[in-house]
């Protein structure tokens, strides 16, 4: 079956997205296909994916990072339609350094640090416009190296990469992009193109992208991961956006969403041996190795305890979403790391989790 144009896949947490798109990738040997994804830690997932399902990378598919591709595929191949006076030897992730306010006919200033470090934060725009400026040349090379890109954790993308995303799908490249905006944990970038499409609120681009027929619009809402109490809570942060549904029934004796005093933690762990997690080094950890909430994010477990932010406390007690607004997506990534439960170390009673976890 040939792949669509161009798509949209919103897929919830545990959806196997990252083996759909290795397994598409391998289904299409007669395409020649780039999967690009945003950290390191990604490509790799999607590398070992590759050698699970496959014993490697096959020769029809090319694995980067979205700032690799960036640079090598788009800025360096027809930088000189915008800028000559040197080779873009690298990008420059110090955003206080970037020249956010120089004019943009001072491109050497505007793009760049000492000429040939161009900065993190406007590395896309300078591939938009060196695509116009060209007319079109940096889009119909790529057309003639891939004849599609899958693009993972798209709704880390920010300011003008999603400008390129555009770019990109109204080329004669097919685009399909995979990703769960409620799991928004970083950004590509702080740039200020873009700001009201950041996290979930790219969904209101992606709507417009599918009015411009740009692209179809999938979903993805089944989850091999949790069981049905953890989609349960999960879905309360998202009450706008179709809930999970869980395919995994499997019963432990110790299942969904518990309290734990701080008495009796270390009880509990040794009990369960759950993987902790915080949101950032700032918070306890009780003595045990932790990791933190955005790290976290791809990761599988059977169990989590997760260590709470006073939002997350105030969120257990009253069961107000607004408790956690600042920092909902990364919640929700704690949350859906679990397979049978999820623990909250909390002392006090909560309006939304009835079940305490006792010594017996």
């Amino acid at each position: 079956m040939p792949l669509s144009k161009n798509r949209v896949i919103i897929a919830c947490a545990g959806s196997g997205k990252t083996t759909q798109l290795v397994e598409e990738a391998l289904a299409h040997q007669d395409r020649r296909i780039l999967i690009v994804t945003y950290t390191i830690s990604n490509t790799r997932e999607i590398i070992n994916k590759f050698g699970e399902l496959n014993s490697g990378v096959p020769k029809h598919v090319d694995v980067m990072t979205w700032y690799g591709f960036l640079l090598r595929e788009c800025a360096r191949p027809y930088q000189r339609s915008m800028y000559t006076d040197k080779r873009i030897e690298s990008i420059q992730f110090k955003q206080k350094q970037s020249a956010r306010y120089s004019s943009e006919t001072d491109i050497k200033r505007h793009y760049f640090m000492r000429g040939e470090f161009i900065y993190s934060d406007k590395i896309a725009k300078f591939v938009v416009k060196c695509n116009e400026v060209s007319g079109q040349l940096v889009t119909s090379r790529l057309g003639q190296v891939y004849t599609d890109i899958f693009i993972d954790e798209f709704q880390d993308l920010a300011g003008w990469d999603l400008d390129v995303i555009e770019m990109l799908m109204q080329s004669e490249i097919s685009i399909t992009m995979v990703g769960d905006p409620r799991q928004h944990t970083y950004a590509t970038n702080n740039a200020p193109k873009n700001k009201q499409h950041l996290g979930a609120n790219v969904l209101n681009l992606v709507e417009k992208w599918r009015k411009k027929r740009l692209c179809k619009v999938e979903s993805r809402d089944k989850t091999y991961r949790c069981n049905s109490a953890i989609c349960e809570f999960a879905n309360r942060l998202w009450p706008g956006l179709p809930p999970m549904e869980s395919l995994q029934s499997n019963e432990t004796g110790h299942d969904g969403i518990f309290l734990v005093g701080e008495d009796v933690v270390p009880e509990y762990i040794k009990c369960f041996k759950p993987q902790i997690l915080r949101y950032d080094k700032r918070t306890k950890n009780y003595g045990f190795d932790a990791m933190n909430f955005g790290v976290a994010k791809g990761r599988q477990f059977k169990r989590v305890l997760v260590v709470p932010t006073k939002g997350i406390k105030k969120y257990l007690q009253n069961g107000d979403i607004k408790e956690v607004k600042k920092s909902k997506d990364k919640f929700y990534v704690a949350i859906t790391r679990a397979m049978h439960s999820v623990a909250f170390v909390y002392n006090d009673s909560s309006a939304i989790v009835p079940n305490r976890w006792q010594l017996t």
